[in-house]
């Protein structure tokens, strides 16, 4: 799980590395039906369901919002970024 921890983070930090808000909602979509899936698969109850749809869209988005920092910051030319 540790793994795919990290592999969500780096998700969400490439994703606010390059991308927008939009493609952000999409990935979100996906991993939540991806989490649906693997709860049922694994015999989750709905506690652990509901946990762990939370834990992976948080680690995401925390990702996401590593990324929109570490763009605005490489960002020297002083053009803005609208998400």
């Amino acid at each position: 799980m540790v793994y795919a921890a990290a592999i969500l983070a780096l998700i969400g930090f490439a994703t606010g590395l390059w991308f927008r808000l939009r493609f952000l909602l999409a990935i979100l979509a996906l991993l939540l039906l991806l989490s649906i899936f693997f709860s049922i698969s694994s015999g989750f109850g709905f506690l652990d369901t509901a946990l762990t749809i939370m834990a992976a869209q948080t680690i995401t988005q925390a990702g996401y919002f590593l990324g929109l920092v570490a763009r605005a910051f490489f960002t020297a030319n002083g053009v803005r970024h609208i998400l």
